[in-house]
């Protein structure tokens, strides 16, 4: 079996059918992104491959090679024109199976047949001209080679152009007068049309054609009565042909295989990811193909929150770009800053980027490398878990319970605001100790946004990215996150101007209380 998705392990549409939906991709906001993608196509059909993702670092980087591929203009037309003759043929075979004539039937299903295995061969040859480099082109390439080299598609093949020949060779002569046709089997190939009007011609004569109301041929698959009249008297003039055309096109085989459908359903997903990346990219938002590495280094430059570019992009708004960076030796991530500087959509746009760089797509941003992970987990700040404080702590820890059994280390955890339901110092205890185990035990990549700035320094090995502000007295948020020590004063100063409570207010009120 083919595919596109999968070096080793490929499943077919019924399987992806039954794939669920990653836990991490509300929290990042992944649905409303793919909503967007999906809207290019209108292919529902197409969303379970959303959930296929990637188990190791080979299946990421054979992904990366497909879609490197068909970025490419012309290996880009090849599937796509392989991806319409297919469709054409399947449209033939479904012809057949709906019209009541037999002769009609058999013939419809006759050109299913020429029409899908010459799509195989154009698809074959155009791959030799084009030379597509993806592994998983290469397996298809030899695949559908096989199958037209084969002995018995060969003879299938050899007897289906056989019959065709001799249909397309039919030719007849019809006359209408009125309400009257005759119909003749000498035909002449020469047009009498053009010299005739060319005499009768006058001046600058409108030379468009004329179109009968009511013509005497069906639109649609149906035969009209003349049309079904025409194909009986060939009937009876080719009795052998069209016994062949039956004796043949009875015997039921599998044309288009399952592994065919398959394979041309993950054409269209690459497709359509690729189509949308290239339109946001038609509004100012780059995107760029993720070297992914085996160790722990990482680096985003000009990342971006999709999901926010998305709705920026329609309501012509700018967003802001910012860059993360970590080496090797250094275990998390650590932002913190006043509410509302961008914390969280920095978060989001971090795990887009690990969900599409392991998924085999460019990642939003102008430059990436990225250590392959095989899980993300995100535990975000449970804010609808009821009114009760308590209630909303105890969820957040189920979750990090739940997360603490399944977690390895080829994960990635992007924690927003957790614990904040807690008190302050709690909250920093509950948090150091998370990190603890994720770091020492698990050893996974931890990406933490935080309100307890202390956090931060708690080791050498932690890398602090703080959100800035207007150093003008106003505090107004700037959406660029910066790498730099972490001291909560900006945090401090913000919520002491959203109650009121700076030096100048508080002066203010004791005056005025004497």
């Amino acid at each position: 079996m083919i595919s596109l998705m999968s070096p080793d392990r490929p499943l077919s549409y019924e399987e992806v059918a039954k794939l669920v939906k990653p836990d991490f991709m509300e929290d990042l906001s992944l649905d409303y992104v793919i909503s967007n993608v999906m809207a290019v196509r209108e292919e529902q059909e197409l969303r379970p491959y959303f959930y296929w993702t990637s188990p190791d670092f080979e299946t990421s980087r054979y992904r990366q090679e497909v879609s490197r591929d068909l970025r490419d203009p012309a290996i880009r037309a090849t599937v796509t024109d392989f991806i319409a003759g297919v469709t054409t043929a399947v449209r033939y075979l479904q012809f057949s199976e709906a019209v009541s004539i037999s002769a009609q039937k058999w013939k419809w299903r006759l050109d299913g047949i020429l029409t899908y295995y010459q799509a195989l061969e154009d698809l074959c040859t155009r791959f030799n001209e084009v030379q597509p480099r993806a592994k998983a082109f290469y397996a298809a390439h030899q695949r559908f080679f096989e199958i037209l080299s084969s002995q018995e598609v060969q003879k299938l093949r050899g007897k289906s152009q056989n019959l065709n020949r001799e249909f397309l060779a039919m030719r007849y002569h019809l006359t209408i007068n009125k309400d009257r046709a005759t119909l003749t089997f000498q035909y002449d190939d020469t047009d009498y049309c053009f010299p005739i009007r060319d005499a009768f011609a006058h001046g600058n004569a409108d030379p468009s054609p004329v179109y009968f109301e009511g013509s005497p041929f069906s639109s649609g698959m149906e035969l009209s009565p003349l049309e079904e009249f025409i194909l009986n008297q060939f009937y009876k003039n080719n009795r052998v042909l069209f016994r062949d055309l039956e004796t043949f096109c009875g015997i039921r085989r599998e044309i288009v295989t399952q592994e065919t459908l398959d394979f041309i359903r993950e054409i269209r997903f690459y497709l359509m990811v690729l189509e949308f990346e290239e339109k946001l990219e038609e509004k100012g938002f780059p995107f760029t193909v993720p070297l992914i590495v085996k160790d722990k280094e990482l680096y985003l430059d000009d990342c971006y929150d999709m999901a926010l570019a998305i709705h920026h992009a329609e309501i012509k708004k700018e967003v802001v770009f910012n860059d993360i960076m970590k080496a090797n030796f250094e275990k998390a991530i650590i932002v913190t800053g006043p509410n509302q500087g961008g914390k969280t959509t920095l978060a989001k746009a971090f795990g887009q980027a690990f969900y599409l760089g392991m998924m085999g797509f460019r990642v939003p941003g102008r430059l990436a490398k990225l250590p392959f992970v095989n899980q993300i987990y995100t535990l975000f700040s449970c804010k609808n878990a009821g009114i009760n404080v308590e209630s909303r702590l105890h969820t957040e820890l189920r979750r990090v319970q739940a997360m603490l059994e399944t977690i390895g280390n080829r994960s990635i955890v992007i924690m927003n605001e957790l614990f904040t339901s807690a008190p302050t110092m709690d909250a920093l205890a509950m948090s150091r100790a998370l990190m603890q185990t994720l770091l020492k035990n698990v050893h996974a990549i931890c990406f933490c946004v935080t309100h307890t700035y202390e956090l931060a320094g708690d080791s050498d090995d932690y890398v602090s990215l703080v959100a800035t502000v207007v150093e003008d007295g106003t505090f107004r948020r700037t959406f660029r996150i910066v790498r730099k020590e972490a001291n909560g004063i900006a945090f401090a100063n913000s919520i002491a101007d959203k109650y009121k409570l700076d030096y100048s207010h508080i002066n203010y009120r004791i005056q005025k209380n004497g």
